[in-house]
């Protein structure tokens, strides 16, 4: 990235973020400046893709949500690629694509999206904090790779000169609630079945995969006690 490269990307930077409301939190604020920079139609911030603490804090939309909380639930997709590999991944679903990441495609149908997917590896120092996803239908328009990286140094550095990730932005403590809500439901299947907390988490989203709902649905179920995996019975059935 040239200098020149990188002036235009601070200038285009500083006026998406001047124009935003700064009552939102910093998540908030950022998700939305990476996606009006990168030109995508919504975008994801998840942090902490080591072990079992993935957490979403922030969504533009309902269907950046659901493309998140899909990759989740399969455990693949794009955004888990730029984690492990701290690089851009950009995925032109529908237009070949789909064989990287076999359910994910798959679940990408019944959810009826077509288009391209960008996951760019929030990076601070040496390591990935998180990982900013954009989503865009069609596959046409060539990505601004200069501004994707420009986003994965400055959102990452911001994040970690911020621990508060926000503050008191309800989206974010929902986030975290919800997150504690899976760790809660994951040591119930601990203790209901005597597995290792990793193959717990594994029913877990074996349950959300059979069932076409979310990772969170599932485990209010479990802390309610709808399901319980001792011997395996969902209310209702």
């Amino acid at each position: 990235m040239s200098e020149t490269d990188v002036q235009r990307a601070i200038a285009k930077f500083a006026t998406v973020l001047a124009s935003l409301n700064h009552e939102e939190s910093l998540t908030a604020r950022l998700c939305e400046a990476g996606r009006r920079l990168l030109d995508a139609e919504g975008a994801s911030m998840t942090l902490d893709y080591a072990g079992n603490g993935r957490l979403m804090v922030h969504a533009t939309d309902e269907l950046s949500a659901q493309l998140d909380d899909l990759q989740d639930v399969v455990g693949e997709g794009p955004s888990f690629d730029a984690a492990d590999s701290g690089e851009i991944v950009v995925a032109r679903l529908g237009n070949g694509d789909e064989d990287r990441w076999a359910l994910f495609s798959d679940r990408l149908i019944d959810l009826g999206f077509r288009g391209t997917l960008v996951a760019v590896p929030l990076r601070a120092e040496l390591s990935v904090l998180g990982v900013l996803s954009l989503h865009r239908r069609g596959t046409d328009q060539e990505e601004d790779l200069v501004s994707a990286r420009f986003l994965g140094a400055t959102v990452g550095t911001a994040l970690l000169q911020d621990p508060r990730l926000g503050g008191s932005d309800q989206v974010a403590n929902e986030a975290w609630a919800t997150r504690s809500t899976i760790h809660q439901a994951t040591g119930m299947i601990v203790a209901q079945v005597g597995v290792r907390t990793e193959d717990a988490m594994a029913l877990l989203r074996a349950q959300a995969f059979a069932r076409n709902t979310s990772l969170a649905d599932v485990a209010q179920d479990i802390v309610d006690r709808r399901i319980n995996f001792r011997d395996f019975t969902i209310e209702g059935d």
